[in-house]
């Protein structure tokens, strides 16, 4: 039975044109385990993972320097002189320019330039590092994490996030049960383990001491509670902290509060973060009505030292010093019966070295720059005599025949994955010739018909010398089969033709006149 089942119609008016001379992956797979594995055969007993593995590994190294090498890419040289390797790139072949006439010049690479990484210097010749900076928006969605605040069913302080980078912080200070003052947080955990130090700048608004003068009308409908609470109340100052620390602030207990008074109810702790103590790493502080941006490390830096980890609190407190008996059994709490605080624009900013030396331009340094911006002597023609390239006698003294040629050089960045050319093939049409290991798409895993067998052999020498008790000799004979199956798979893929270098050979009994 024929391996053609296709009519002429399909083939012709199809896009597999030539691709009977190419056998897919899989058959082979499929073939070898039918043919070389099974009783009485060389190799009783594989798995067909296996298989697999030392096809993939024989199409690989196969196509490294036995099979034709028939990929290519072509642009148009930007003025950045830059080309992209391929993605399926694993080495060159050729690289070329292309003329009018569609003729290729053949560029050749130059072993004297590179593209390093180039590291910045400061003015005194020290080493640069990378500067890093965070900003840290204020929403409850961006890992802030914030306390309940709660006093039986009332709240002691609410945080109101923005839509902006901003927190507003309202403290009650008239309410049921609210004896002594209240310390209100809110923090972020923060990665510190690339920073040696930082300056830390925020924006906040603090309340200055002032009174309230309730008269009962604050709430419609009035009613006979409200009016039994008016009166003249002094609205406490608030103190607003930033700071850095390397635990995390003091979690409110079950009722949501017992730990966060200042003040705390007989018997029962204070919470840690209420001291200023608490911001090991340092803080800044709003008092009294202050207003403002503020910056920490400034003139002394943070110093995060060894720490993987640090938190960024916001602390706020109120410090009231209404009694219940003061408040005259007050049950209910007012709209306006709070003070506020403010804080925003919050940023990190590493101002000492960090662990990584930044570049001052990681794409391109000042040697590439130099390179790609000379002109190359292959285009300064004043001093030829003629068309001929024939150069002045006394000026050919020294000349590197391997730089005796016009068309021009390039250099593959190994580091950014590119090519890079010298300045006389800006805007040219540039031919990539390239090896690839032919396992990139499933599409071109498949192996010409030249070389079939020597995939065979390939195979089973990889099973063979990868399994246990097979006798030395059968692996030996097996590596020279593999050998001799893909040495005459190069001479068949070489297509040497008999007429071809007949006629190339007619050239060597041209005359060289001198």
């Amino acid at each position: 039975m024929g391996y053609i089942n296709d009519t002429d119609y399909n083939y012709y008016e199809g896009s597999d044109l030539g691709g009977y001379q190419f056998v897919s992956i899989d058959d082979i797979v499929s073939q070898f385990m039918v043919a070389y594995v099974g009783e009485e055969k060389l190799i009783s007993k594989v798995n067909r993972t296996d298989v697999q593995f030392h096809a993939y590994r024989a199409l690989a190294e196969l196509s490294f320097d036995t099979f034709r090498s028939f990929k290519a890419q072509q642009i148009d040289v930007p003025p950045s002189l830059t080309m992209r390797l391929p993605k399926d790139y694993v080495n060159y072949t050729k690289v070329s320019w292309v003329d009018t006439a569609g003729i290729k010049h053949p560029l050749y690479p130059t072993r004297h330039t590179s593209n390093p990484y180039q590291i910045a210097q400061e003015s005194d010749g020290d080493y640069a590092y990378d500067t890093a900076i965070d900003s840290f928006v204020l929403s409850k969605t961006n890992g802030w994490v914030v306390n309940g605040f709660k006093s039986g069913g009332r709240n002691a302080a609410t945080h109101i996030f923005a839509n902006t980078d901003e927190v507003v912080v309202k403290q009650h200070f008239i309410g049921r049960f609210k004896l002594g003052s209240y310390v209100t947080y809110c923090y972020k955990a923060i990665d510190v383990s690339e920073y040696r130090g930082a300056s830390l700048t925020a924006t906040a608004v603090s309340a200055a001491a002032s009174t309230l003068v309730l008269d009962g009308s604050e709430s419609e409908p009035v009613n006979a509670t409200r009016l039994a609470n008016a009166g003249t109340y002094a609205q406490p100052a608030t103190t607003v902290r930033v700071g850095l620390s390397s635990s995390p602030p003091d979690t409110p207990d079950a009722s949501g509060l017992v730990n966060l008074r200042e003040v705390p109810a007989p018997g029962q702790p204070s919470a840690q973060h209420r001291d200023p103590n608490y911001f090991d790493l340092g803080y800044i502080e709003w008092t009294a009505g202050e207003t403002g941006q503020k910056v920490l490390g400034e003139d002394e830096e943070l110093n995060f030292g060894n720490l993987e980890q640090a938190y960024l609190v916001i602390v706020c407190i109120a410090p009231y010093e209404l009694s219940q008996s003061d408040i005259g059994g007050v049950s209910s709490v007012s709209t306006n019966n709070f003070v506020q605080s403010t804080i925003s624009g919050i940023s990190l900013e590493s101002i000492v070295p960090s662990a990584n030396i930044s570049s001052t331009n990681e794409q391109e340094s000042s040697t590439f720059t130099s390179f790609k911006s000379m002109t190359p002597s292959e285009n300064e023609n004043d001093d030829y005599k003629n068309d001929d390239y024939q150069r002045v006698p006394d000026e050919r003294y020294g000349l590197d025949p391997a730089h005796a040629q016009t068309n021009g050089s390039f250099y593959v960045d190994q580091r950014l994955g590119k090519i890079n050319f010298s300045s006389n093939i800006s805007g040219k049409t540039v031919i990539l010739d390239y090896i690839s290991d032919s396992l990139g798409t499933d599409g071109e895993m498949q192996v010409h018909k030249f070389a079939e067998d020597a995939m065979y052999k390939w195979i089973s020498y990889g099973v063979l010398s990868s399994k246990a008790n097979i006798p030395e000799y059968v692996v030996r004979r097996a590596k020279k089969e593999k050998f001799a199956a893909t040495r005459q798979a190069k001479l068949r893929l070489s297509n040497i033709k008999l007429e071809e270098i007949t006629q190339t050979l007619r050239g060597k009994s041209k005359q060289i006149k001198h």
